[in-house]
């Protein structure tokens, strides 16, 4: 029984688990091990013979709690976060090189506004716009109040503007 719940719950809810964490982790294979670590998770509560109430809103909770202990773990080891190239190919070297310069240009801006922002601020943000949760649900996931997470949103909002503004001259 508990096999066939759980290849239903992973078929049902895998993209969303994994768009989660690498809102988070801002990293793909963190984001891999996050997801990982999470469908684990639910195998062994499935295993124990209990199953999730509200499955999409538990998995997506363990999905942000996995990932920010993977993110802290890579912290505490002093590693950098590389960013992914996906951008793809240009036709002339000319354009690829303006353009992977002003991608990192846009991209280092981006950083650096993210990283003025405390961690929790920077984690909601991510799960909003990145993660494609609502403030509602990201509350879910972090197990927080609404006004909360919407208090933590909006100055992240200020803070990235401000950020960003200063960054411009």
């Amino acid at each position: 029984m508990s096999q066939h719940v759980f290849d239903r719950l992973l078929a049902e809810h895998e993209r969303d688990v994994l768009r989660v964490s690498r809102s988070v982790t801002r990293d793909a294979h963190l984001a891999a091990d996050a997801a990982q670590e999470t469908f684990l998770r639910l195998w062994q509560r499935l295993q124990s013979g209990l199953s999730p109430e509200r499955p999409g809103a538990w998995l997506q909770r363990v999905a942000v709690h996995a990932a920010l202990d993977l993110r802290r773990a890579r912290a505490r080891r002093a590693e950098t976060l590389e960013p992914l190239d996906e951008g793809a190919p240009l036709a002339r070297a000319e354009d690829a090189a303006e353009h992977a310069l002003l991608g990192r240009e846009l991209s280092g801006r981006y950083e650096r506004a993210l990283a003025t922002l405390s961690e929790g601020q920077r984690v909601v943000f991510l799960l909003k716009h990145e993660g494609g949760l609502t403030l509602a649900q990201a509350a879910d996931a972090l197990e927080l109040a609404l006004p909360t997470v919407k208090t933590q949103f909006a100055r992240a909002c200020l803070k990235l503007a401000r950020a960003l503004s200063d960054e411009r001259g």
